[in-house]
């Protein structure tokens, strides 16, 4: 915990500044789990994510080993050993989707933790759980979402006193934006990913299965979250939190541990290959009469049995269409925007679709190539993103199914792409900050559930 620091305004009127990481509660227990009146039901991510808080500990403890000081101190690609109740490899497993979210206060916590007791246990089971590839960018997302939410805290507090800080909500509501898209994309992902075992009456999904779409998630996930790690960086330094700051300190572990994690930009580098790869079968059909295809987006509901050997990026690209054509009328005014710059985009992927037909082979070593695969995995983005709001719309949820992230979400994609944002598109940053601002004041995960943290 760092100390409060005398901070002088543009005034002349001196402020006391606290870390929002602060210690604020009262230290507990620690590595020991609660003893809880009902046990919680271990087919429930939540409940089971609450227990793995609890094992976890206070991470402002300095005594506890797997809090802050103590992860800290530890070499580059060592971790501590697991406490006792950690899930083992060999215990049967949820659905990919729910198997995340249980994990989740572990990719919180720390990525060489995440990697050593959540990934490769999955990874080097006599049957590789199909979900192993997809957990490191979902603990990428998780550890980044933590300083995220710390920095927001930094700037909310202090920009009710130093007018200058608050140019920094803009900055933090895009990376919000660009957090949730990525989160998106991660979770449909593992929604639409293989059976995680080989079923009665016959062997299992073929590796290819779904490889499409993990490509793209290990492709983008690593490079836009590098870009928001970046630009939290530049808000901690230019608000007086430096490298001694347990902000600071814990942003520099993430970075880090990424090639630990497996998530830095040589994985994203490889992954980009494989998009290259399977450029010419982007735009595939999708079997079915595509219930399961809307059925993916929707994260508040079971993943979906979804068709066997499917490419899932044809389903997801596709969604832009459709999700678009369905705003089409919209009154509302960032929604009719969310309409406008969805139909900018659905003309770029007819184009990109087109250009992925007319060119064989293409090859990972070809810039055109490449940039061709960016462009893809970008649209693939927007249709996560369309697709995941839709259907929180359909369920009520009252920020994640508004237009604004969205609408904040798309037009980053769009100017990524190089395409200028329709006319008369409102800007959403302010109603997206006043949602992470709350989130943090709050004690709320930057998550698509909007989670309460224990910690």
């Amino acid at each position: 915990m760092s100390p409060p620091e005398n901070h002088r305004t543009a005034t002349g009127t001196t402020t006391t500044r606290r870390s929002a990481m602060a210690l604020t509660r009262p230290v507990s227990r620690v590595g020991r789990p609660p003893t809880p009146r009902t046990a919680p039901d271990p087919a429930e991510p939540a409940a089971e994510a609450a227990r793995l808080e609890e094992l976890l500990g206070d991470p402002r403890d300095p005594g506890n080993p797997y809090g802050r000081s103590a992860l800290w101190a530890q070499e580059h690609g060592t971790v501590p050993a697991p406490p006792a109740g950690l899930p083992g490899a060999g215990e049967p497993r949820p659905a990919a989707d729910r198997l995340a979210r249980a994990l989740r206060p572990l990719f919180r916590r720390d990525l060489a933790l995440a990697h050593a007791w959540g990934i490769r246990p999955l990874l080097c089971a006599p049957v590789p759980h199909p979900a192993a590839a997809l957990l490191g960018p979902g603990a990428l997302t998780a550890a980044a979402g933590g300083v995220l939410r710390g920095a927001a805290g930094i700037v909310d507090g202090l920009g009710r006193h130093e007018p200058g800080v608050r140019q920094w909500q803009p900055v933090l509501a895009s990376a919000f934006a660009d957090l949730l898209a990525c989160e998106s994309l991660t979770a449909v992902a593992l929604r639409s990913g293989p059976p995680q075992e080989r079923g009665a009456d016959g062997p299992g999904p073929s590796p290819q299965q779904g490889e499409g779409l993990a490509a793209v998630v290990g492709y983008l996930v690593p490079q836009l979250v590098g870009e928001l790690l970046g630009d939290l960086e530049l808000v901690l330094d230019e608000c007086g939190f430096h490298r001694d700051t347990p902000e600071r300190r814990t942003l520099a572990r993430i970075v880090r541990e990424r090639a630990f994690a497996g998530v830095d930009w040589t994985a994203a580098s490889t992954a980009q290959a494989r998009i290259v790869r399977g450029l010419r079968e982007a735009d595939g059909p999708w079997p079915g009469d595509g219930t399961e295809c809307a059925a993916l987006f929707r994260i508040t509901e079971a993943a979906p049995a979804v068709a066997p050997g499917a490419d899932r990026v044809p389903a997801v690209a596709a969604t832009l269409a459709g999700a678009t054509a369905r705003l089409a009328g919209a009154d509302e005014p960032a929604t009719a925007a969310l309409a406008r710059v969805g139909r900018r985009l659905v003309v770029e992927r007819r184009a990109v679709a087109t250009a992925c037909a007319a060119t064989a082979p293409h090859h990972p070593a070809d810039p055109a190539a490449r940039a061709l695969a960016d462009r893809q995995a970008l649209l693939v983005l927007a249709g996560a993103v369309l697709g995941v709001r839709e259907a929180a719309a359909g369920a009520r949820l009252p920020f994640l199914g508004g237009a604004g992230w969205a609408l904040l979400a798309l037009g980053r994609i769009t100017e990524r792409l190089g395409l200028p944002l329709p006319d008369r598109t409102p800007d959403p940053q302010p109603g997206v900050w006043a949602e992470l601002a709350r989130r943090g004041a709050h004690g709320l995960d930057c998550d698509l559930y909007a989670t309460r943290l224990r910690w």
